[in-house]
């Protein structure tokens, strides 16, 4: 259960997917979403393949599924629930890195024109100052802002998720769609937990709340120590600051790890998303 979260709503855009001019698009049909068994099935079809991704030789589909299918408990085996969430939850995680992603190239391409004392547009200004306010870093300390743009390792996201969700499995997921145990002070339904429209909006939430929370500090920190080492985030190494996401502390910590390990989670850390335009479940 995440005891840090931020008190505000983060506001939530729709993935943008632009369309490839060769491949052709990928979807799925009600009858494909209407079951985890169903859905598994249409998944293959498609050709999308966790064994692939990881291995580097095909893109992720950007399928962006609303709900994580409801029974996906009824499946027979452990490994095809397993299969079929981190299926659901890989384009997910993959479109939000990318997003932040974009920030971060724009905001480090205005710190290099302004450390050349370039000239920077008023709609760079403009922009500049609504993602620190969006980030929660208020004194323009322009490297504080950039710890806080970063992607988080889909290997953290995706054994976060399966953990607080019970690989989609949970009655929170059904009910509310969310993923990674957000708390708000007040709650329609008097629980205490955050409702999500989407499982995209829900994925989106974590991570902001990774970047601007003052309880991850330690995990920017040793996120930005990784990139000024010349390496990429990684999941197994950052897990390490999350003791105060949930009150078993480090235990939790050690937990959240071997699911990295026993999974091989950190192969999809280099998972591409593809440009195909698919529609939505």
């Amino acid at each position: 259960m995440v005891l840090h979260d931020t008190a505000a709503p983060v506001a939530v855009a729709r993935p943008q997917v632009q369309p490839a001019a060769a491949p052709q698009a990928a979807s799925l049909t009600g009858d494909d979403v209407s079951s985890a068994a169903r859905l598994n099935l249409a998944l293959d079809r498609m050709g999308y393949r966790l064994e692939a991704v990881a291995a580097g030789q095909a893109e992720v589909p950007p399928l962006f599924l609303s709900n994580v299918p409801g029974d996906i408990d009824d499946l027979p085996d452990i490994e095809g629930k397993k299969a079929v969430f981190l299926r659901v939850m890989l384009p997910l995680v993959l479109a939000v890195d990318e997003e932040i992603a974009a920030e971060r190239s724009r905001l480090l391409d205005i710190m290099n024109r302004k450390a050349n004392r370039l000239h920077i547009p008023a709609s760079d200004h403009t922009w500049l100052a609504e993602l620190a306010e969006r980030y929660d870093v208020e004194d323009g300390n322009l490297r504080k802002l950039l710890s806080r743009v970063d992607v988080v390792p889909p290997s953290l996201a995706l054994a976060q998720s399966a953990e607080e969700s019970g690989w989609g499995t949970s009655k929170l997921v059904r009910r509310s769609r969310n993923l990674f145990g957000h708390t708000v002070e007040v709650s329609a339904d008097g629980s205490g937990m955050r409702s999500f429209a989407t499982l995209y909006e829900a994925v989106r939430a974590y991570v902001h709340n990774l970047n601007t929370h003052r309880a991850y500090d330690g995990l920017r920190r040793a996120r930005a120590q990784a990139r000024a080492e010349g390496m990429r985030p990684d999941g197994h190494a950052l897990a390490a600051a999350l003791s105060t996401y949930s009150e078993r502390g480090d235990a939790y910590v050690q937990t959240i790890r071997a699911l990295i390990r026993r999974n091989d989670l950190n192969r999809y850390d280099q998972a591409r998303l593809g440009r195909v335009q698919a529609r939505r479940g």
